[in-house]
């Protein structure tokens, strides 16, 4: 059989699978959760246990406690 293309001239198409979309869909949410949360744990580790002034702690705090939420909304959105 005679053809006009080259074998790796062809792409290689692959079509996810609906299980390997998900995961990956889970993996990417992960991903950014913890972008979010990583942070938001050193100021608390920071707040609470840096020899600093305490209104710089408080602050620490404060903002880890906004982060908080933000992270899980981050973490539980499917848009891309």
């Amino acid at each position: 059989m005679c053809r006009w293309w080259r074998e790796e001239d062809v792409p290689d198409i692959v079509t996810p699978t609906e299980r390997e979309r998900r995961e990956r869909l889970v993996a990417w949410q992960r991903r950014r959760y913890f972008i979010v949360i990583v942070p938001c744990l050193l100021l608390v580790l920071f707040g609470f246990f840096v020899p600093a002034p305490t209104s710089l702690r408080i602050l620490a705090l404060v903002v880890a406690g906004f982060l908080l939420p933000v992270a899980v909304i981050v973490g539980n959105s499917r848009w891309r």
